[in-house]
């Protein structure tokens, strides 16, 4: 059966949120014996470690586009990370997942209003119901109050998603491996230069346990992770990249019932089930036509199409 890039790109994508899915029980267990900050520092000089060890030759031949590109994301990525720790401090951890997951929402909103994307009805529609769902899986009560945590959450929210729209905007012109190289080492420097601007007195109790936890999730959730998310962004659409992303809270729900026997609501069942149903609304249409060249990003240079719509989104 010959499979798409495109297929295999979602497919790929579906992988590293059960990675992340996964990694979040992993995190929580690693937080006990680390500070927030001085654990995101970890996990990211880790995954530069494997990156240079594994792509020696990725830093050859670096030019300035492709730095500035990638330094800046870099910094909306661990920019991202940064928001959701200090959210956290202020907020509880199931409005956390929920409103860091509401960037499902703001992938396409900011793509149209920063770049004229227009999303497909599909999309909207998957979105909206995934959106419901997150609500159904992560929130204990519907309430609306938001605190100072909330915000900072949100703010955290929005840099995610930014990252998924630069990211898909950058990968046509450049190398990926690059890209993603600068990513790590990026955000290892800048996480390490805020840790004793964002927390007071960090700390960390080594063990083989907090070892073995440090090196699956800066290896696996964060140096295969991003690896795979930067190869497979060349082949499909912010907007859907985000719809797949908003899978983790299921999975990472679905890991703490596996891995530490917390139990599932039928809320939060039902909550999965129409995440997973906003995906598939999503893509119907997509699998109908069985065409991988309307959904291929367009270069970031390429001007947007007539009413602003954007030649990997058609209407």
């Amino acid at each position: 059966m010959n499979i798409t890039k495109c297929v295999r790109a979602d497919i790929a994508l579906i992988l590293i949120t059960i990675i992340w899915g996964i990694s979040f029980t992993l995190v929580k267990k690693s937080l006990i014996q680390a500070s927030p900050i001085a654990f995101i520092v970890l996990r990211f000089w880790v995954a530069t470690a494997v990156t240079f060890l594994c792509m020696p030759r990725s830093v050859l031949n670096i030019s300035r586009h492709t730095l500035r590109r990638g330094l800046t994301l870099a910094l909306l990525l661990v920019g991202g990370f940064l928001f959701q720790t200090l959210g956290l401090r202020t907020t509880t951890p199931s409005k956390s997942a929920f409103i860091t997951s509401l960037s499902v929402l703001l992938v396409p909103l900011l793509g149209f209003i920063l770049f004229r994307y227009r999303p497909r009805t599909q999309t909207l529609a998957g979105v909206t119901i995934a959106t419901a769902g997150l609500a159904l899986l992560t929130l204990e009560r519907m309430e609306l109050a938001f605190s100072q945590g909330d915000t900072m959450t949100l703010i955290c929210a929005a840099v995610f998603a930014l990252h998924i729209l630069f990211l898909g905007r950058y990968l046509p012109g450049g190398d990926y491996r690059q890209l993603f190289m600068l990513q790590m080492a990026g955000s290892a420097a800048i996480s390490s230069i805020m840790l004793p601007v964002l927390e007071d007195k960090p700390f960390l109790i080594w063990d083989l346990t907090f070892a073995v936890y440090l090196a699956v999730v800066g290896v696996l959730a964060t140096a295969l992770a991003f690896y795979i998310q930067n190869w497979a962004q060349q082949f499909t659409t912010p907007n859907r990249a985000a719809l797949i992303f908003s899978l983790e809270p299921f999975f990472a729900t679905l890991f703490a019932f596996l891995l530490l026997g917390q139990r599932m609501t039928a809320r939060e069942w039902a909550g999965g089930v129409l995440v997973m149903a906003g995906v598939l609304v999503a893509e119907y249409r997509r699998a109908a036509r069985g065409s991988a060249t309307q959904e291929r990003p367009a270069p970031a240079a390429a001007p947007p199409g007539p009413r602003g719509q954007k030649p990997d989104e058609p209407a």
